[in-house]
This record gives C-alpha cells, structure tokens and sequence, in this order.
C-alpha cells in the first residue's frame, strides 16, 4: 500500500511539472501574436489599444493600455509633451519584487524571448536583434536595447528596451517599445 501510495505522489508531481514546462513552451505563439499586435499598433500612435487615462505626470499623459503581454503586471502607454517628437511609447511591468537574482532571472528571460520573437507586420514577419547587457551589481539601472530588422519607414527608429531598475527597496522588469534614433547616426 505504502509503495501504491508513494508511486501515484509521484506520478502526480511529475504530471504537475509536465503540464508545466507544456504550458510555458506555449507561451511563445501568445506572446508573439500579442506582441505583434502591440508593435503594429504603433503605425497608429498605440491610439488603437489606449485605453482609460490615468493620472499624468509632469511631462507626460499615460494611459492604460487595452492589450497587455501575457504575464506582465502592467501595460501603459505615454504620450509625452514634446514639440519635437509626438511619437508615444507602450511599456509593460514584467517584474516587481525585492528579489535581486529573480529580476536579473526575468530580465534575462525577457531579452532571450524578445529574441526569439517574430513579429508579422502585414504579410511580412521580422525579428529583433540587440545585444544582452548584463546587469552590473555595482549600478542600480541596467538596459537592453533591441532594434527589429526594418531598415526604412515608420519603424525605422523602433527599438524594444529591456531596463531592470531599483528604487533601493524593490526591483522592476520592463518592456518599452517605443522611437529612439540610432547614437551612433547622430550628428
């Protein structure tokens, strides 16, 4: 009975870690279909996934955004005050806690999958291409940016940031996407 008992525990705890490690390699078809039509909203402003206002700061409006990626704790959009450029950025909070090593964790893991993204942009599918800078024990701020492989037109200066934060008390995962021009095309 004893040996029954103790073979079914575990045969359940395996069937828990399979259906498990099943869910999370399906995450990646979610993920890209939501992160693409994040990424294609942006032809518009995000004006097509703004959703209620929320309170502003000083130098910009922010609103909700109505999609959001699977697993982030908070989607916005910004619409800052500037004459120069009225483009808007989108970011999701992928992590918030005051666990060091499981933001480093998550923004590692939110670097490899913005990687492993395609992202289809009408009958077209494109991918991001960046290099990992790792987070550095002696800074509190650490970012990784991410440029598609589109050369001309509105995405010409899309970039998809990766920047883990600390206010000395907690950490935060993000996800921007928004225009930033290239440094090294700047005169």
């Amino acid at each position: 009975m004893k040996k029954l008992i103790t073979l079914s525990l575990l045969m359940l705890l395996l069937n828990a870690a399979a259906e498990a490690q099943f869910a999370r390699l399906n995450s990646q078809p979610a993920y890209n279909t939501t992160l693409s039509t994040i990424i294609e909203s942006f032809q518009s402003n995000y004006y097509g996934i703004q959703g209620q206002a929320l309170p502003p700061d000083e130098d910009r409006n922010i609103f909700e955004s109505a999609i959001c990626l699977p697993g982030a704790s908070r989607c916005v959009i910004y619409r800052f005050f500037s004459k120069e450029d009225t483009t808007a950025g989108w970011q999701a909070v992928l992590y918030n806690g005051d666990d060091e090593k499981e933001a480093i964790k998550q923004y590692n893991n939110a670097f490899r999958q913005l990687k492993k993204t395609k992202i289809v942009l009408g009958m077209y599918k494109y991918s991001f291409d960046g290099v990992l800078q790792a987070p550095d024990p002696n800074l509190r701020f650490t970012s990784s940016l991410l440029r598609p492989d589109i050369d001309a037109g509105i995405y010409k200066n899309f970039i998809a940031e990766v920047e883990m934060v600390s206010d000395m008390f907690s950490w935060e995962v993000r996800l921007n996407l928004h225009c930033r021009k290239d440094d090294a095309k700047r005169n």
